[in-house]
């Protein structure tokens, strides 16, 4: 299927064809890029509407009109170079209504010339000239051509931008952090760059934008007294200081692909927007793997966080690093070894509900999926996961129990978020990383995630364990069609073994 009617691709490069009465008119585009090859094809059908109206009244022949066309197609290509200059196209001297460039005759009506007059009628005598006036008026200078927002749609960035929130909250397509995040974004973009109208958009204000955040601390704004300072005095004040700038290259992608979400939207609302801009020209490429942004914590140190005083005996309830006789299964006692059996995000443990520890084919399980107070990263990411007996036998069942005994839905109710714009998972930072050094030492590419990589690994090292059935341990797609549309839910039993697979951590 062609990017529009008329268009078709002829090597590198596209080309507009259509036929008149059998004859083909064929007009080369120049161009590779199949948004501006989708422009100027518009141009040229619009063209060729009235100069296949007028080869029908035969007041002009096909070489005419083939000239009429390309003369709009250049003046469309105009457009184009200047709105990557950065200039209005409403602003072109001359307009740019197709029936220009058929240079119909001064006195001709916009609807084209007149019929010829039949024979046997008697011709009507010329019009008389006009006289002009004594004392000419002076002339007006002739208004540019509104923008109004195309198809009713708002252009506003952050018109934009609520829309498409909108619609995804309503769809499920993206989580409350993800649309906090793209308000963000779109916010400080708006900020670095003045823009208001989505339309004025260009590639160097992405570049503008990008620059900006090389020169921005990380933590930058999380302060109370940088929270309403303007992005200009922070990026001066970090350059005064000589502190440490820059945001990761996972964030600044971050920021490119939302911002080409919106672009996307607006173009989907019919809002016309510049095709030549392109987010992914300004992504960063990290010199490091993947697999090797953080590090799995290997046997040895689950062993060693589990040997701390929260888990073998600690002073008391308010000193938990040192050690002690008293045990207290709370959230701290639980969510580390809950990581440690199931591989399951920190948000995906800190944000679950009492219901959410439940039963399936006999099997207690614990059901990850979104609730009141949390989404999750992505719709694969719903899932079953069977209870390790290890979790069992030290009575998480039990725990989990008393707290729809004591009417609580949150199964842990004392983490609460710092802030509406925090996660869940937040509130147990400081306290997990002041554990996690007195056991291991400073490791900065080791943190609560390692416990993911350490449980993915872990089953990956038994043979016997399918990757499809670690996927859906994990919430992960297997990156097979055929799996990953057609594979279906494996039993819950077959689930149990490979949990069970994971070793005892004490």
């Amino acid at each position: 299927m062609g990017i529009t009617n008329y268009v078709f691709r002829r090597g590198r490069f596209y080309v507009w064809r259509r036929l008149y009465r059998g004859k083909a008119v064929q007009i080369p585009l120049a161009t590779a890029d199949p948004f501006e090859a989708k422009r100027l094809a518009c141009a040229a059908t619009a063209a060729s509407l009235l100069g296949w109206n007028l080869l029908d009244r035969e007041t002009a022949d096909l070489l005419t009109v083939r000239e009429a066309i390309v003369r709009a197609v250049q003046r469309e290509r105009l457009a184009i170079d200047y709105e990557k200059a950065g200039g209005d196209p409403a602003h072109l001297p001359e307009g740019r209504a197709f029936f220009f460039f058929f240079d119909p005759p001064a006195d001709a009506s916009d609807e084209g010339p007149e019929p010829p007059k039949k024979p046997e009628r008697r011709a009507e005598p010329p019009p008389q000239p006009r006289r002009a006036p004594e004392t000419a008026p002076t002339p007006r200078p002739r208004p540019a051509p509104s923008r109004g927002p195309s198809a009713g749609f708002s252009a506003r960035i952050s018109d934009v931008v609520s829309r498409m929130s909108a619609t995804h909250a309503r769809t499920g397509r993206a989580n409350a952090k993800t649309l906090t995040q793209l308000r963000a974004i779109a916010d400080l973009f708006c900020e670095i760059t003045g823009l208001d109208d989505v339309r004025d958009i260009r590639q160097h204000h992405l570049a503008q934008f990008v620059a900006t955040l090389d020169h921005l601390p990380p933590s930058y704004r999380r302060s109370a007294a940088e929270r309403e300072k303007p992005i200009g005095d922070i990026v001066a004040e970090a350059a005064a200081a000589g502190v440490s700038v820059g945001l990761s290259v996972a964030t600044v992608n971050r920021n490119l692909v939302h911002l080409g979400k919106v672009l996307k939207a607006a173009q989907a609302e019919g809002l016309r927007v510049d095709s030549s801009v392109n987010p992914s020209l300004l992504r960063r490429f990290s010199k490091r793997a993947a697999k090797d942004e953080r590090e799995a914590f290997t046997p040895e140190d689950v062993r060693s966080i589990f040997a701390a005083p929260v888990w073998t005996g600690c002073k008391s309830a308010k000193r938990r690093r040192q050690p002690g006789s008293v045990v207290v299964k709370d959230w701290l006692y639980w969510v580390p070894l809950i990581a440690a059996y199931t591989g399951a995000r920190r948000e995906e443990i800190c944000g679950l509900e009492t219901t959410d520890i439940d039963e399936a084919e006999g099997v207690p399980v614990i059901r990850i999926r979104p609730n009141a107070r949390r989404g999750l990263k992505n719709p694969q990411s719903e899932r079953v996961v069977p209870v390790h007996s290890h979790l069992i036998e030290l009575g998480f069942l039990d725990y989990a129990g008393g707290q729809r005994e004591a009417g609580r839905t949150d199964l842990f109710h004392d983490l609460r978020r710092k802030s509406a714009k925090s996660q869940i998972g937040d509130s147990m930072d400081y306290l997990w990383r002041n554990i996690q050094n007195d056991r291991l030492g400073p490791q900065p590419r080791k943190t609560f995630h390692s416990f993911r990589h350490y449980a993915v690994q872990g089953l990956r090292a038994e043979s016997e364990i399918e990757k499809h059935i670690r996927a859906e341990l994990f919430g992960h797609l297997v990156g097979d069609i055929e799996d990953d549309r057609y594979g279906g839910r494996a039993p819950v039993l077959t689930l149990r073994a490979a949990v069970e697979a994971l070793p005892r951590v004490f």
